[in-house]
């Protein structure tokens, strides 16, 4: 099992950064404020941003560099509808992230894992709860990230539907689950993800905005939140 996994199996709050660019500047940004993780891109526009990111060979120089300039976990988008080719999943592993998330229908069922890559597989607002939980039975499966909010939505403050939501999915993923940034989620929010069992945070562009700046400072806001709500639970 990695590091990641089993923090995120503990019941220490894991906090992740999926960075608005692939930029050595903001990874090293969030691993100084206090990140788990991050999370990089390619073959995708970003929803939040409106960035595209290109191939894996458009972006191998500046992925390459972010691998060698931070110590935490790195963590690869692989596309969002694009089915990826298995050979590239290798050429994943062998750079050394540590795994790779994208939505369940578009990974290939030959895709099971490669040594030292965790998969990671999203449901998006149009997955039941029966068929998310069903997803994290697969042997292969080690985490499932909940981006569940509808495109529309993104941006908008976090309801206590969304925590009745992610209260039922805590209940019923049988693996960690991941509740992305797609709400814009404050550090007041935490105490109440906490308390429905939500507790490793993916904070994006919609959080901390595209700039260094604020990509540290999300980073640490959040960081000091999430352990100061995990004391007091």
């Amino acid at each position: 099992m990695s590091h990641l996994l089993h923090l995120m199996q503990s019941s220490r709050p894991v906090l992740i950064v999926s960075l608005p660019a692939n930029s050595v500047d903001q990874a090293l940004a969030a691993e100084a404020a206090g990140a788990d993780a991050i999370k990089v891109h390619i073959n995708v526009t970003h929803h939040a941003t409106g960035v595209t990111f290109g191939s894996l060979e458009q972006e191998r120089p500046a992925l390459e560099a972010i691998l060698r300039a931070v110590k935490i976990p790195v963590g690869l988008v692989p596309g969002e509808d694009i089915r990826i080719d298995l050979d590239t999943y290798r050429q994943i592993a062998e750079m050394g992230f540590a795994l790779v998330d994208a939505y369940a229908h578009v990974t290939p069922a030959s895709f099971q894992g490669l040594e030292g890559l965790d998969l990671w597989v999203a449901a998006d607002s149009k997955y039941g709860l029966a068929e998310t939980a069903a997803l994290a039975r697969l042997p292969w499966v080690d985490a499932i990230e909940a981006a569940v909010i509808p495109t529309g939505e993104y941006g908008q403050l976090l309801s206590q539907r969304d925590l009745a939501t992610y209260l039922l999915l805590a209940e019923a993923l049988e693996k960690p689950f991941v509740v992305p940034s797609q709400r814009r989620l404050r550090v007041e929010d935490v105490p109440a993800l906490l308390a429905v069992g939500a507790k490793n945070i993916m904070i994006g562009a919609v959080v901390t905005g595209k700039e260094v700046k604020g990509i540290e400072q999300g980073t640490r806001d959040f960081r000091l939140a999430l352990d100061s709500g995990y004391r007091h639970l």
